[in-house]
């Protein structure tokens, strides 16, 4: 059986994760978020980890019975989350213990730094929504607003409750009335990293909203300094990190179970 691990105990995996740049990664081992899984307590060769939709092989692939051990917990934990292999290693082995059950997905990086960003032009999308508008930061009431909803549930469900995102991550709203229709949070958080979500209702789509909120995430995030990473899932999220002054870095692909 795979052994999960306390927040106090993921320090064991440092070395399985060392100069790994992905901010679920980074916070899982750091204790911030996320679920992690090794096969034993004393020096694992391999971990799986698991934040909200994405999940992670790093390590050495098992064989035998623990490989069947890793893959009982992939069907148990990562049913519909995105699964991303470390190496050419874990995608053969992938491939091999789910043969015919997995699909290919493309996603898009872009570049992780801060040195592409026109603050002032960011500024200016907080300034061009419509009237009747008003872009505000996630406090508690937007906060359990945004969890009420299918659409901007993923704003703030990957963490554990609203002390949690205060603590660990922000995010901003866009407000009509008292209703919620767009916004821009943490999806993730490390040390001095961010992972972004993005997110506006079907009918309020097409009007700047997600550009001025996610310009005000990535202001605040520059203010204190910290990189917010943006991972695209289509080419309509690309062109939009693009606005903001992302710079594309490469298309690449994770698995999904079917």
């Amino acid at each position: 059986m795979m052994v999960e691990l306390g927040r106090e105990k993921r320090q064991s995996i440092r070395p399985l994760c060392e100069g790994n740049r992905e901010v679920l990664v980074r916070g899982a081992v750091e204790g911030t978020m996320g679920r992690v899984w090794v096969p034993g307590l004393d020096d694992a060769p391999f971990c799986f980890i698991v934040s909200g939709d994405f999940s992670y092989l790093l390590g050495i692939p098992p064989k035998g019975a623990v490989a069947l051990d890793l893959k009982s917990q992939i069907y148990r934990s990562a049913s519909r989350a995105f699964i991303y292999p470390e190496d050419g290693r874990w995608e053969q082995w992938l491939q091999e213990e789910f043969d015919g059950q997995l699909r290919m997905v493309t996603r898009y990086a872009l570049k992780k730094d801060e040195h592409h960003f026109d603050r002032e032009g960011l500024k200016g999308y907080l300034k061009g929504v419509p009237q009747g508008i008003r872009i505000r930061r996630i406090d508690e009431r937007l906060y359990h607003l945004a969890m009420k909803e299918e659409w901007s549930r993923d704003l703030c469900s990957n963490f554990e409750d609203f002390k949690h995102f205060q603590a660990c991550g922000f995010g901003y709203g866009a407000m009509k009335a008292h209703r919620l229709v767009s916004g821009c949070s943490a999806y993730g958080a490390s040390e001095g990293m961010m992972e972004i979500q993005v997110d506006t209702r079907k009918d309020y789509r097409r009007q700047g909203l997600a550009l001025a909120c996610s310009a005000a995430f990535v202001l605040e995030c520059l203010e204190r300094d910290i990189i917010p990473n943006w991972d695209a899932a289509n080419q309509q999220s690309v062109e939009l990190a693009e606005k903001l002054g992302y710079v594309f870095d490469r298309e690449y692909q994770v698995y999904q179970l079917l």
